[in-house]
């Protein structure tokens, strides 16, 4: 990748065929795992569904980005799996979306309901018994999903699946004259803070900004500027990403977002008058919304797509489908949507002509960098549900790699505290935390290298940049 961010095309083909061996892969290992477990892949049909209607044997409700696009070709293939034929997805009564229905060899039918709405509506519907799954793109508050607060990292871990990554793209007007911005920047700009675009070096004009309400629950860089989650004054408001694109498009001074995963189906958008905005620290290009910001959460506005369901309430529906979304036919289906396989890979890293700290541009010369990078929650050292997670992968990963310990790097970065002294603390903390986990996971660890607050992704004056940058990246070494 170049400095102003164009895409070698081939690096490209060859990142996706990398990532699609590399689903495939974890898939198959995944799918060996569940047969091998206690409880069978595909369970016993529920009963004989009555004159009025198939029997519903599954609901799923929640953020309407995936409840639109990879839910429904999972839940064909979990049909398709348990045996099901004549599986048709169509239009469901309200308050459902879409209904998947099939015919089991007895002749009974099964149907699976979808409700494309919010992530804060998934796990309402998901605690209040609507739903057997709730579909969210951020984890769970505290007291919002009945008895997550009292599990522990692994007792949780059990009752949620990330099944893929997307992103939000900020776009722009190209009459703003705006390519990048800072995470600082952004905020300012979605909170209202900053008005006017010559502020930011564009070109001067009131700001435009055009927001989706269904967003406004989301645990990212624009809901952080949504305080309460309220509707952000003078904000225009559209109801779906293709009437954010149009009002971008045909407003000189606006600036609004979309699904990353737009950008996979229809490329050819770029070349009008709407622009995507790059992330950049100073005059330091930091992130792009491409397979490498996201598969490493570089890029500050991931949006993970996560399966939530109730702990302490079995159900072997739930406990399939599960397996089914982290299959090799899940992963297929989400990278042919522009999403982005969760599975640990090995990718390629992008090359910004920008003057790296020579430090951490020795050590990762020719190196390939494994997808999963394990961050820690601001000011805290502990080991929660979503860090664990992040942790088995990476163990798991490493031990199938089987890299000589010589040859794997694990670079660890935190925020800013105010002096390298303190910063280079805080880092060697994390990496003794950090290796200590490994090697309870029986991973050869290799060599830990603490870089306090160098090669920030942000500034730290929020709590988003300060986690962006409390991170330990692994790279194989040459």
């Amino acid at each position: 990748m170049t400095a102003n961010g164009s895409s070698n095309p081939s690096m490209t083909r060859r990142r996706a065929l990398m990532g699609l061996t590399g689903a495939a892969i974890a898939g198959l290992t995944r799918q060996n795992r569940a047969r091998a477990a206690t409880t069978p892949d595909i369970v016993a049909p529920l009963g004989l569904g009555d004159d009025q209607g198939p029997e519903i044997i599954l609901k799923i409700a929640g953020d309407d980005g995936a409840a639109k696009t990879i839910i429904p070709d999972i839940a064909k293939y979990y049909l398709l799996y348990r045996g099901a034929n004549g599986i048709v997805v169509s239009e469901a009564d309200k308050p459902w979306t879409t209904q998947v229905t099939g015919t089991m060899l007895n002749g009974q039918q099964v149907a699976i309901l979808i409700r494309a709405s919010s992530s804060a509506d998934g796990f309402t519907q998901l605690a209040g018994g609507n739903a057997d799954i709730g579909l969210t793109t951020r984890m769970a508050r505290p007291n919002e999903v009945p008895g997550f607060d009292a599990l522990t990292p692994a007792a949780a871990a059990r009752n949620i699946r990330t099944i893929a990554l997307n992103a939000y793209e900020l776009i722009v007007n190209k009459a703003t004259g705006i390519e990048s911005l800072s995470v600082d920047d952004c905020l300012d700009l979605f909170s209202g803070k900053v008005r006017d675009w010559s502020v930011l070096g564009g070109t001067p004009g009131l700001i435009r900004r055009y927001i989706r309400p269904i967003d406004q629950g989301t645990d990212s860089l624009l809901a952080a500027s949504l305080t309460n989650n309220s509707r952000l004054a003078g904000a225009r408001v559209v109801q779906s990403y293709a009437e954010m694109w149009k009002s971008v498009a045909e407003d000189p001074q606006s600036i609004g977002y979309i699904a990353a995963n737009m950008r996979y189906h229809d490329p050819k958008r770029w070349r009008g008058a709407v622009v995507p905005v790059k992330f950049k620290l100073g005059t330091r290009l930091t992130a792009l919304p491409d397979e490498y910001g996201i598969a490493t959460n570089d890029y500050p506005l991931v949006l993970p797509i996560i399966l939530y369901r109730v702990p302490g309430e079995p159900n072997p529906e739930v406990d399939s489908f599960f397996a089914q979304a982290e299959s090799v036919q899940a992963d297929v289906i989400e990278l042919q949507s522009g999403f982005i396989a969760v599975t640990p890979q090995l990718l390629v890293p992008p090359h910004f002509d920008d003057g790296e700290p020579s430090r951490y541009a020795q050590l990762t010369r020719n190196a390939l960098r494994v997808s999963t990078t394990v961050r820690f929650d601001p000011r805290s050292v502990k080991v929660d549900s979503r860090t664990k997670h992040l942790l088995d992968a990476l163990g798991n990963y490493l031990r199938r790699l089987d890299i000589p310990p010589e040859q794997l790097r694990h670079l660890v970065f935190c925020e800013e505290a105010g002096t390298p002294e303190r910063n280079a603390e805080i880092s060697a903390g994390l990496g003794d935390v950090f290796a200590r986990e490994l090697r309870a996971r029986n991973v050869r660890i290799g060599h830990v290298v603490p870089f306090g607050a160098e090669q920030a992704l942000a500034s730290s004056n929020s709590p988003l940049g300060q986690w962006l940058n409390r991170r330990v990246e692994t790279w194989v070494i040459p």
